[in-house]
């Protein structure tokens, strides 16, 4: 599999954690003092940015041990396993909101 190609559900699964997740409600205040001041601060943007910082924080946590894995295995760099490791760590931080969009 291409390692190109693995990207897309990566970003997908972030941005389905950000729009579904349970830690919207804990993302909501921090957003609201967050958001640039151009924007309104009604409930349809705050929302929007909460989700906007979650999804970043999910690519950003599961970004992480992928790094870590290309930067401490020699030859790892441009491989899939980095890849396969951050996919797997999206869909690990994205569980809860898979739990709240199945049931």
């Amino acid at each position: 599999m291409d390692r190109n190609f693995l990207f897309f559900p990566v970003v997908g699964i972030s941005v389905l954690n950000g729009l579904f997740s349970p830690f919207l409600a804990i993302a909501m205040p921090i957003a609201a003092v967050l958001m640039p001041e151009i924007f309104p601060r009604s409930v349809g943007w705050v929302l929007f940015f909460s989700s906007l910082l979650v999804a970043s924080a999910t690519l950003l946590a599961a970004g992480i041990p992928a790094a870590l894995y290309e930067r401490l295995v020699d030859g790892a760099r441009g491989g899939n396993a980095a890849m396969a490791i951050w996919l797997g760590g999206v869909v690990l931080l994205a569980l809860p909101a898979l739990r709240h969009i199945l049931g």
